[in-house]
């Protein structure tokens, strides 16, 4: 009996050690700024992709909304791309048994996730057309 409690005991230290480690981790990662910056516009993210500063030169605000736009979505995705770096760092760090399931995780979730794509200007519009028709019909409360 006394193999079965030391293999017990042996369990729940691991599974003690892998919550340290992971809780670790996830401090880690709370921490982590990714920033992307084109022509006076910098965006600021978080390691999940959510928007924590944004800021625009003066310069940039005279500029057409769509130049604008464009400028804001393309520091954007270099704060994204920024953002995956620097998350891979860490997991590249990080205890091989959670490392193994977070690559296991992240494959499982990009086979299920649609391909994205931009919409174009003509889709754009039609949504915009499609949401004003329907609140015009309902009323704007």
């Amino acid at each position: 009996m006394t193999d079965l409690s030391a293999w017990e005991q042996q369990l729940q230290d691991d599974l003690a050690e892998i919550r340290h480690r992971n809780q670790q981790l996830i401090k880690a990662s709370a921490t982590v700024r990714a920033r992307g910056e084109v022509r006076g516009v910098t965006v600021e993210i978080d390691v999940r992709g959510e928007i924590t500063d944004l800021q625009i030169a003066p310069a940039a605000m005279r500029w057409p909304s769509s130049q604008l736009s464009q400028a804001i979505i393309d520091s954007y995705r270099k704060a994204r791309a920024d953002a995956k770096t620097k998350a891979e760092q860490l997991i590249r760090k990080t205890d091989p048994r959670i490392r193994e399931q977070l690559l296991q995780t992240r494959q499982t979730s990009a086979d299920l996730e649609p391909e994205r794509r931009p919409k174009t200007e003509a889709e754009i519009q039609a949504a915009d057309d499609a949401y004003y028709e329907q609140m015009n019909r309902r009323g704007w409360r």
